[in-house]
């Protein structure tokens, strides 16, 4: 168990997530995928049930997580992730990120649960944030799920490498020319997807 300051209200980024359609694929062909990506991410996350898992996240990291995950798993091909980030306060806090409890972690399971046909939701104790960041993220989606497998794996490098040059992320991706990392970010829709990234967090970190 981790000990919380009580004097101090410090709000805390709960990702709560499943794999879509998981029993249609082999397991061994994602579950490690997904399990490195949750790495990138955090170090305090659990998987259960198999194809669930639960992350706690910097606040100022946790819209572009989400779409870093998404990217990674995208990167797979037909695959894809649902998730709902719940923002608020945590009352215990286990060893296990599935075992603790609090604000965050209701609104992240409600969240989770408000998903239908969307694939992102978040929740906080801003109605307003709310309801401005669900439009904004979920139009970001309808853009993400246009992703082919290499425009995917461009968007996870530039998330993952925020200061690297296409230079260097073609580097990384061992694409042939600096021209393919720049074609696939704008097929993939970056420029517009990272302002509404950078956007809903500056209006998050406004508030907490």
């Amino acid at each position: 168990m981790i000990a919380l300051n009580e004097d101090i209200m410090e709000f805390y980024a709960i990702i709560t997530g499943d794999i879509v359609d998981s029993r249609s694929k082999d397991i061994r062909e994602w579950l490690p995928q997904l399990e490195s990506a949750l790495k990138d991410c955090s170090d305090r996350y659990d998987i259960f049930r198999g194809d669930s898992f639960q992350l706690m996240i910097a606040l100022e990291k946790s819209i572009e997580s989400m779409f870093y995950l998404k990217s990674r798993i995208k990167s797979m091909g037909d695959l894809e992730v649902r998730m709902g980030l719940g923002i608020g306060t945590v009352d215990y806090m286990d060893d296990h990120i599935k075992n603790s409890f609090g604000d965050a972690f209701v609104r992240s399971g409600e969240a989770f649960e408000s998903l239908h046909k969307d694939l992102i939701a978040v929740r906080s104790p801003w109605a307003d944030w709310d309801e401005l960041s669900n439009i904004m993220l979920n139009l970001c989606v309808e853009i993400a799920n246009r992703w082919t497998v290499n425009m995917a794996e461009t968007v996870s490098e530039a998330l993952r490498f925020p200061k690297a040059n296409q230079q260097e992320l073609a580097k990384k991706l061992q694409r042939k020319h600096q021209s393919q990392v720049s074609t696939e970010l704008t097929k993939a829709g970056w420029n517009k997807l990272n302002k509404a990234i950078i956007y809903c967090t500056e209006q998050l970190m406004k508030r907490c």
